[in-house]
């Protein structure tokens, strides 16, 4: 049941499971905030639960013991009323536990399109580790044998009748430690992927939970690199200034901030390709992920093309990786790669993008390229003015070869 009410804001605290890792910087858009409720006051509910129903042991986002509500959702709007002078905001008094009060903040901010990719992901992480089994089964939840681990658990299941509790709609079941704590966890890591899936997506398939699991890999990132996908008002100094020294334009946010951008996997992919072929005295993955983004990224790219170029250098620097290469020869092998990658891209964005006519479409995708090669060649030999009047010749000529081929009077 939810209940509207109107809540002194000394009465409220930001919950931890709530999605805005930085929710008030006092940016440009954070005064413009201010100076609307300042105007026609907080025209959407803040989103808040009683604190009793907080489980999570570091839940405080602050050192205030007085707060009875914990901001589930519209924590902008409280920073900005309080900005604005307001004693009281109107909240929406939900009662739920950490789990529901994760999709909650997750659903709501999604819906106003205020996070970014790398808020997403870490949402995601909070939940899944709020459902997944913290610990190997030692017994069949459904009959009580005693198995070892989730591998005879899923063989037990096959062999006999037995059906793990709980489904990806439904939720994770309450289930005993072996401690005998009860617990709203899935048995099996698979369950928890499945049932993050089907609610953040809508589906379970395999395709979906291949999504859920780039989004938990994202997570797992270094700091520095998670700041990447950071709205460029969220980032730290320390994060600016990383960005910085690699020549990364901090004004700029990679991912689609809507939770279906691959470049973060691109990214992820990166990284761990990296970490896995290249000694780390010679190649540190974080440093490597950096100099790569800062080398191929231009301000023009599309999140397309910037996937397909990262996942391409990728593809060449693990092959230079491979095999019985030395520290000092894998650095040199990964310089070169990058800065011949680099130095083709920039030839390309030189050579095309002038005369480019396909101004809408991806400027490095095969076909795209071809033809605005084709286009510059062709403009330069007729000797023509300007795009249109090459547009009408050809246009003209492919009308009297159709003309001549049809019969046409």
């Amino acid at each position: 049941m939810i209940e509207r009410r109107e809540l002194p804001v000394d009465s409220l605290d930001l919950d931890a499971v709530q999605s805005l890792e930085e929710a008030w910087t006092g940016d440009e858009d954070d005064r413009k905030l201010a100076d609307s409720i300042a105007a026609d006051g907080v025209l959407q509910d803040i989103i808040v639960r009683p604190m009793d129903t907080v489980e999570l042991a570091d839940n405080q986002a602050t050192d205030r013991d007085d707060a009875t509500y914990a901001i589930v959702a519209g924590s902008r709007r409280y920073h900005a009323a309080m900005e604005a002078g307001y004693e009281t905001v109107p909240c929406k008094v939900v009662n739920v536990d950490d789990l529901g009060a994760a999709w909650t903040s997750l659903v709501e901010n999604t819906d106003r399109k205020e996070l970014s990719e790398q808020e997403i992901a870490n949402q995601l992480k909070l939940i899944y580790e709020l459902v997944r089994p913290r610990e190997e089964p030692a017994s069949c939840p459904a009959c009580g044998v005693d198995i070892a681990g989730v591998s005879e658990l899923l063989a037990h299941c096959e062999e006999s009748v037995c059906t793990l509790p709980g489904n990806p709609s439904e939720g994770p079941p309450v289930r005993s430690n072996s401690d005998g704590t009860q617990v709203r966890r899935f048995s099996t890591d698979q369950q928890a992927l499945e049932y993050v899936a089907n609610r953040f997506l809508g589906r379970d398939d395999e395709s979906a939970v291949s999504i859920v699991e780039g989004h938990l890999r994202t997570a797992e990132l270094p700091p520095v690199l998670q700041s990447l996908f950071k709205a460029p008002a969220d980032r730290t100094d320390q994060e600016r200034m990383a960005l910085e020294n690699y020549g990364i334009d901090v004004r700029a946010t990679l991912g689609s901030g809507e939770g279906k951008s691959g470049t973060s996997r691109e990214i992820v992919a990166l990284y761990e390709a990296v970490d896995e072929e290249a000694e780390t005295a010679a190649i540190d993955p974080t440093d490597a992920v950096l100099e790569t983004v800062g080398s191929l990224r231009f301000e023009e790219m599309s999140e397309q093309e910037l996937r397909r170029t990262l996942r391409d250098f990728r593809h060449d620097v693990t092959t230079q990786l491979e095999g019985d290469v030395s520290p000092s020869d894998q650095r040199e092998a990964f310089t070169e790669t990058l800065q011949n990658c680099a130095s083709a891209l920039r030839e390309s964005y030189e050579e095309v993008e002038p005369m480019r006519p396909f101004k809408k479409v991806d400027v490095l995708g095969p076909d795209t390229q071809q033809h605005s090669r084709w286009h510059a060649r062709v403009m330069q030999e007729r000797d023509v003015n300007g795009h249109g009047e090459l547009v009408r010749e050809l246009y003209q000529e492919r009308l009297e070869r159709l003309a001549e081929t049809e019969g046409w009077e």
